[in-house]
C-alpha cells in the first residue's frame, strides 16, 4: 500500500447546507471531493509509460488534418521519457502496426515511418484501436500507464463497426490495464462512439474543430499524464437504511459497485455531487445528528499499490424551519450542481438540434442564459453555443454539446478553484474553456 498517498489524499463532503429540516422529507445535495497532495516528498521519478499512438489516415486525412496528426505524434515521442514504449499503427481499410512497441529512447524508426503515412480509403475503427491495444497488452503491467492514443476524423465503416461490441473490448481491456483516450477531428467523426470508447476505457475524450485546433488537446493529455498519482479510482457509497442516493455526475458504474472516477493528478482534485433523500421517518427530533451515508474511495498509484483513503462519515443536525431557512448555502456546492444542470440542458440541446429542431435549440439557449447567469464559465459555453445555432451547424452544434456537457460533468479541478476561468497559471488539463473543440491557450 501507498502510505504517503493513503495519509495525504484528502476526502472532503460539503452539505449545501449543515442541516435537514425537521417534520419534511428532505433532500441534500453533497459535494464530495477528493483532493490529492500538492506533490510527493523527495525527487522519486515516475515509472516508465506504454503508448500506442493509432493514426486515422483514411482518405478524408489528406492534406493538412494527417500532417497535423503527424505533427501531434511527433510531440507526444519529445514528451516520452526514454524509458517509455511507445508503438504506432495507422488504418484506414486496412490495420498496420509499423512499429511495433520499442524504447522511446531507441524512436528512430518509428518516426521515420511516422513522417511517411499518407492518406487512403475508408474506416477501419476498431481494427486500429485493437492493434494498438494489443501492441501494449504484453507489455509489463508494472508500467504506470498503458494508453492507447486514438485519432480519426470519420466514421467507423469497415470491420466492427457496432458501437456496443467496441465499447466492451474498450471495458475489458481497460480492466487488463490498458485504456485508451481518444481524439476526433473535424464534423464527421462519431462523437457518440468516441466518447462512449474513452469513457469505457477509463480515458479521456478530446476532439479538435480544425486540424490547427488539435495540438492543444494533446498538450492537454500529456500534461496530465506527466502530472498522474492516481488511477483505477473508485468511489462507494454505503448508506444508512431508508436513504437514498443519486450520483449527479456523469460517471461509469464500476465493477463491483460504486463509480469510476477521473484519473488525479497531483495539486488537483476529483469531485461529485451526490443528492441525497431522507424520508421524514428516519428524521429524528430537532437537535440531534443524522448519519446520511459514509463515502468511501479506494484507488492505485501509478506503480500499482493499493491507495485507500479513510471513510468519510457524511452527518448533520436536524433543524427546526426557521434556523433551516437561515442557513447558509455553499457557494462551491451551488456552482457545481449549476455546471451539472447545464450539462443536462446541454444534452437536451443536442438531441434538438439533432433532430432539426432548432426552435427548441432558441428556447433552451434562452431559458440556459437566464438560469445561469451567474456562472462565468457557462455563460461563455452558452454563448459559443448560441453562435453554432445561428449558423445552424448541426454537425459542429452536436459535437461541442456533447463535449462540452461531459467536461462539465466529469472533470479534475484545482483545489481553490473559483469562479473567474481566467487562468493561463492553471495547467491545461484544469482549465475551463468556452469551446472544447477550439484552441484557447497560448503553447506553454
Amino acid at each position: 500500500m501507498n502510505q504517503y498517498l493513503s495519509l495525504n489524499t484528502r476526502l472532503l463532503a460539503t452539505p449545501a447546507r449543515a442541516g435537514l429540516q425537521a417534520e419534511a422529507d428532505g433532500q441534500l445535495d453533497v459535494l464530495v471531493r477528493l483532493q490529492a497532495p500538492e506533490a510527493q516528498p523527495g525527487a522519486k521519478a515516475r515509472p516508465p509509460y506504454g503508448i500506442a499512438l493509432v493514426i486515422d489516415r483514411s482518405g478524408s486525412m489528406s492534406g493538412r488534418p494527417l500532417e497535423e496528426a503527424r505533427r501531434c505524434a511527433t510531440f507526444v515521442l519529445d514528451s516520452l521519457h526514454g524509458a517509455d514504449k511507445v508503438s504506432l499503427t495507422q488504418f484506414d481499410n486496412r490495420v498496420e502496426v509499423l512499429s511495433p512497441a520499442c524504447a522511446a529512447a531507441e524512436s528512430g524508426a518509428l518516426r521515420l515511418a511516422l513522417s511517411a503515412i499518407h492518406s487512403g480509403g475508408n474506416t477501419n475503427l476498431h481494427g486500429g484501436w485493437r492493434a494498438g491495444a494489443d501492441s501494449l497488452a504484453g507489455l509489463p503491467a508494472s508500467l504506470g500507464i498503458r494508453r492507447v492514443v486514438l485519432l480519426s476524423d470519420g466514421q467507423a465503416n469497415e470491420g466492427v463497426v457496432e458501437a456496443e461490441a467496441i465499447t466492451a473490448q474498450c471495458r475489458e481491456l481497460a480492466a487488463a490495464g490498458v485504456t485508451t483516450s481518444t481524439y476526433g477531428l473535424g464534423s464527421h467523426f462519431n462523437e457518440e462512439l468516441m466518447v462512449a470508447m474513452a469513457d469505457a476505457g477509463q480515458g479521456n475524450h478530446y476532439y479538435g474543430d480544425t486540424a490547427d485546433d488539435l495540438m492543444e488537446p494533446f498538450r492537454q493529455e500529456f500534461a496530465l499524464l506527466a502530472n498522474l498519482c492516481l488511477k483505477k479510482v473508485v468511489l462507494t457509497i454505503a448508506l444508512p437504511e431508508g436513504i437514498e442516493a443519486e450520483m449527479l455526475n456523469d460517471y461509469q458504474r464500476a465493477e463491483g459497485g460504486g463509480w469510476q472516477l477521473p484519473d488525479v493528478a497531483w495539486a488537483s482534485e476529483a469531485w461529485c455531487v451526490l443528492r441525497i433523500r431522507v424520508p421524514k421517518a428516519r428524521l429524528p427530533s430537532v437537535g440531534n445528528p443524522l448519519m446520511l451515508a459514509r463515502v468511501r474511495v479506494v484507488a492505485e498509484d501509478l506503480e500499482g499499490a493499493a491507495v485507500q483513503i479513510e471513510q468519510h462519515a457524511i452527518s448533520v443536525p436536524v433543524v427546526g424551519t426557521a434556523a433551516w431557512e437561515g442557513l447558509p448555502i455553499s457557494e462551491l456546492l451551488a456552482r457545481r450542481v449549476a455546471e451539472l444542470e447545464a450539462a443536462v440542458v446541454l444534452r437536451r440541446m443536442r438531441e434538438a438540434a439533432g433532430a432539426g429542431d432548432w426552435a427548441g435549440v432558441g428556447e433552451l439557449l434562452v431559458g440556459a442564459e437566464a438560469q445561469f447567469a451567474g456562472n462565468d464559465w457557462v455563460a461563455a459555453i452558452l454563448a459559443s453555443m448560441r453562435g453554432l445555432a445561428a449558423a445552424r451547424e448541426q454537425r459542429r452544434f452536436m459535437k461541442e454539446s456533447m463535449f462540452s456537457s461531459a467536461k462539465l460533468s466529469k472533470r479534475l479541478s484545482a483545489h481553490d478553484e473559483v469562479q473567474a476561468f481566467a487562468q493561463d497559471m492553471q495547467p491545461l488539463y484544469l482549465r475551463r474553456k468556452a469551446a472544447e473543440g477550439k484552441a484557447e491557450f497560448d503553447p506553454e
